[in-house]
């Protein structure tokens, strides 16, 4: 199975690390997502990318937006699982706090990256800027933190790989597999992600899911229509910005919005 290509943190040097760096700052998070570590392998892709959305992100009106669209989508709640339910399947207070941690982070991240990438895909049919940023000083949330680390897809014990399967995105064009950096944190809980992928499958079965992430993306889409009109970008230096973006922000990053509140409301 081949993956969607990906540069990791601990590898980026030089000016990709120093956006990384100040995308996690700006965006409050412990990590760059995959969508970013995905334009990190093409030329010029993350560059190009941070020099047009990070004027939005340094404001903060980006995430602000962002945040609040998501609070405000409505979702239908899985059933809370019993903490007895967690001890038996080896989640104690440590685990269960550990896993808060993540979907927090992920909570946070994938709004500000989904009308991030919407903003990139107007910015590459050639929106240009109308007005000025307002500027002005913007403290982001503390990072929540620390993550546990995440399973390396190609290394993914069998069972594992299998779970996440049944939920991780279908290959593309390309047939390059995209999993979600969510399920891999759990990678080394094989029981909780059982019991997660369970919960989901049938939200993903009855079509809930995906009627969520149409929910979160009709505002998120006008959001970027008003956001960009302050952005500008010379032409992109590669396709592959433009396919990754309609990839990830026409459905994979909605539908992760929706499984991340999903998951963080049924904890006890």
């Amino acid at each position: 199975m081949a993956f969607l290509a990906e540069l990791s943190e601990s590898a980026a040097t030089g000016k990709k690390a120093a956006i990384y760096a100040e995308m996690k700052r700006l965006g409050g998070v412990p990590m760059v997502a995959l969508i970013f570590r995905h334009l990190a392998t093409l030329p010029g892709g993350i560059e190009w990318t941070w020099d047009a959305i990070g004027p939005a992100w340094r404001e903060g009106r980006l995430q602000e937006t962002a945040w609040r669209i998501a609070r405000a989508a409505p979702l239908q709640p899985l059933v809370t699982v019993p903490r007895e339910a967690l001890a038996a399947l080896g989640v104690d207070d440590a685990g269960l706090a550990e896993i808060r941690i993540v979907l927090d982070a992920y909570n946070r991240a994938n709004p500000e990256n989904l009308l991030s990438v919407l903003c990139v895909l107007r910015l590459i049919e050639g929106a240009r800027a109308l007005r000025p940023l307002v500027g002005g000083a913007w403290t982001p949330p503390p990072a929540p933190g620390p993550l546990a680390p995440m399973t390396d897809v190609a290394a993914m014990p069998p069972a594992v790989a299998r779970l996440i399967d049944l939920v991780a995105a279908p290959g593309g064009a390309n047939g390059l597999r995209t999993v979600p950096s969510l399920y891999r944190h759990f990678g080394h809980r094989p029981a909780f992600l059982a019991l997660a992928v369970t919960l989901l499958r049938h939200r993903v079965d009855d079509g809930s899911i995906d009627r969520g992430a149409t929910s979160i993306l009709a505002p998120m889409n006008a959001a970027a229509d008003e956001l960009v009109g302050a952005l500008s970008a010379p032409p992109a230096p590669d396709p592959g910005i433009r396919i990754a973006c309609e990839r990830f922000g026409g459905a994979l990053i909605p539908r992760m919005i929706v499984v991340g509140a999903l998951l963080a409301q049924a904890l006890p």
